[in-house]
């Protein structure tokens, strides 16, 4: 009986314990009133995130992030909080997050743990932070290309910028010109990029690589990275100056033209059949060679020049052609038809300088006739000032312009003045005076007179 008895007590215990520990833990229902919900943020902004739950008795409230809790005490500054408390629906919970950052993007979790385990008991459906930005201020990155690049080699551009949403648009543009790359940004991390892969060819040479970046969160935002200009580096190109076809004893110059990156280094002139050296002269350059003397022998010899590089070697040749008749052979064939166009030529020329002298001529009659005809005219109608007056008839007269002068003077024909002689005018002396009048028309009238009166006392 006591054995039994002894066995029975722990199991009742036992049972005694377990229902303590489920009415305890499992009387309540935990319940969210309110859970969170993520949205979009601009980086710098201020967010907060709050839950509401019931049936909380010892539980705690806390935050999880990335299926991380949320160690307050971490944070910075207390850039990151939260604020608890209670209602009437139940226990309140607040995440507030100050100038949001970009590590700050996540799901985010209202949890109820236990006080001592701070284990899970029950959790909110996550909520999405999304955050949003614009690149750091040192994007885009350009890649730099080769210093020096063989044409028909292929090259490959790059533009980073930084992971962010939304995502930047990159575009590449040549010479300011837009450039389709056919290639999509490709992430790595936190950094997307695009590539850009280039066959190159001479023509490449100089051109200049861009990089534009751009944001749908803000229309006017752009930015941009550029390349150095691109070094393409080719073999020469050759082409030959020279007269065709060559005068005989006459001497011609043939130059060797290029275009090379880098510039050609060493030029060599070959001619078969070999020209003799007195009849030649090659410049300093080697760009240049000079016949002398072309004879008529001279005609069908094949002459080259060699350009070398650091990229390689080229060669360019012509048929030299003497003749002692230069004709345009290229676009005219027919010696009679070139005959006929010098006369054509020749002929225009003499009559646009006949016509010249024309000219020359019309105009120095009419500058003869203004100062043989017009001149004398004008100072006659100049000169011909005349005046209209009335005489004692009422007829009009002609009055013309007159020179005029009077003049007093006295005649004293003894030394003692004799008193029973008049006085003259105007003065105490007595004795002889006289009073002169003259006038006189202008020589250049029709008519000309001359007028004088003296009148003197006796």
């Amino acid at each position: 009986m006591s054995v039994e008895l002894f066995k029975t007590i722990p199991m009742l215990v036992t049972l005694n314990l377990l229902a303590t520990c489920i009415f305890g833990c499992c009387g309540a229902v935990i319940v969210f009133e309110d859970v969170p919900s993520g949205g979009e943020i601009r980086l710098g902004k201020d967010h907060s995130l709050s839950c509401v739950v019931s049936g909380i008795r010892y539980e705690s409230l806390t935050w999880f992030k990335d299926g991380t809790q949320i160690q307050i005490e971490d944070v910075d500054e207390k850039r990151i909080s939260i604020a608890k408390s209670e209602l009437s629906i139940g226990n309140l919970s607040t995440l507030v997050i100050n100038n949001v950052m970009q590590n700050d993007a996540g799901l985010y979790q209202c949890v109820v743990i236990t006080p001592m385990s701070e284990s899970v008991l029950s959790s909110s459906p996550e909520a999405e932070l999304i955050i949003l930005s614009l690149p750091a201020p040192e994007y885009p990155l350009c890649s730099e290309p080769d210093n020096a690049i063989i044409a028909g080699s292929t090259v490959e551009l790059t533009c980073v910028s930084e992971r962010v949403y939304p995502q930047v648009s990159l575009q590449f543009t040549r010479n300011s010109e837009p450039v389709n790359t056919r290639k999509m940004l490709t992430e790595t991390g936190n950094l997307v990029t695009l590539p850009f892969t280039l066959k190159t060819s001479k023509d490449n040479n100089g051109d200049i690589y861009e990089c534009h970046q751009y944001s749908s969160l803000d229309s006017n935002y752009q930015k941009l990275c550029t390349m150095k200009p691109l070094n393409i580096q080719y073999k020469p190109e050759i082409k030959i100056q020279h007269t065709n076809p060559v005068l005989p004893g006459r001497e011609t110059i043939l130059f060797c033209q290029t275009f090379a990156n880098p510039p050609v280094s060493y030029y060599q002139w070959t001619s078969v059949p070999q020209l003799r050296a007195e009849n030649i002269i090659v410049d300093r350059t080697g760009q240049v060679l000079k016949l002398l003397r072309p004879s008529l022998s001279h005609s069908g010899t094949n002459i080259t020049c060699i350009a070398t590089n650091e990229i390689g070697k080229v060669s360019s040749s012509i048929e030299l052609q003497v003749s002692h008749s230069i004709g345009n052979s290229e676009t005219n064939n027919n010696p009679h038809e070139s005959t006929s166009n010098q006369k054509s030529e020749t002929s225009a020329k003499n009559i646009g300088l006949s016509f010249d002298v024309i000219i020359i001529i019309v105009a120095g009659v009419v500058i003869i006739v203004i100062l043989v005809v017009l001149v004398p005219v004008y100072h006659y109608c100049l000169c011909r000032n005349n005046t209209t007056t009335v005489n004692a008839s009422g007829e009009e007269l002609t009055q013309p312009e007159v020179y005029y002068e009077s003049k007093d003077g006295v005649i004293l024909r003894h030394t003692i003045q004799d008193r029973s002689l008049p006085r003259v005018p105007t003065t105490e002396v007595y004795g002889h005076w006289r009073h002169s009048t003259a006038s006189q028309v202008p020589n250049d009238l029709e008519s000309h007179s001359y007028t004088y009166i003296d009148t003197e006392n006796d």
